[in-house]
């Protein structure tokens, strides 16, 4: 299924813009998901995904009900019960494993489009082979996020692990301010 590209809201901020000419997928806020894992420290590891569109909607509801829109961000441990009950299961390894834990379904069960990232050791990683590097017409055969993206989910990453089981208070950053510095 070809997805048809989203119009520009000139009140919203363009931040999935992998590769030129090909469609972008604009969105105001990066939400920071209930169903995240809090950070722990250093000596866990977590994996985590950006969602930005499902079945060329910027809204939907997957199949186990969760409402997203576009800016959908879910971080887990990778040595959860609910990653490791997927992980051999899924495509994509730890990222698939983290969207199947999050939304009830497989990532490749809809026309997914997002990006993957990582924390591992507390640093901030920026790849995924099965967001990333996609197979489709929205991305290109890097396994990095975009720049404006990764900037802005690194900023939103750093206030989760900051704020550690607190992380809920703030679950909405503007893609405006992320941008900014």
């Amino acid at each position: 299924m070809e997805l048809e590209s989203v119009n520009f809201d000139p009140e919203k901020q363009e931040v999935f813009s992998n590769v030129e000419n090909r469609p972008s997928f604009p969105f105001d806020t990066i939400h920071i998901s209930c169903k995240s894992d809090a950070y722990q420290g250093k000596g866990y590891n977590y994996a985590g995904v950006l969602i930005y569109a499902y079945n060329g909607k910027t809204k939907w509801e997957t199949r186990n009900g969760t409402r997203c829109r576009g800016g959908y961000l879910v971080i887990k441990d990778t040595k959860s019960e609910e990653v490791n009950e997927f992980i051999a299961k899924s495509d994509g390894k730890v990222h698939g494993a983290v969207y199947r834990g999050a939304f009830g379904e497989e990532h490749n069960e809809a026309v997914v489009i997002g990006e993957g990232f990582a924390v591992v050791k507390g640093k901030f990683k920026m790849n995924s082979g099965v967001f990333n590097k996609a197979e489709d017409s929205y991305h290109d055969e890097e396994r990095c996020m975009d720049d404006n993206t990764s900037r802005c989910v690194e900023k939103v990453v750093n206030y989760w692990k900051e704020a550690g089981k607190d992380f809920l208070r703030c679950q909405n950053f503007k893609v405006q301010d992320l941008l900014k510095e």
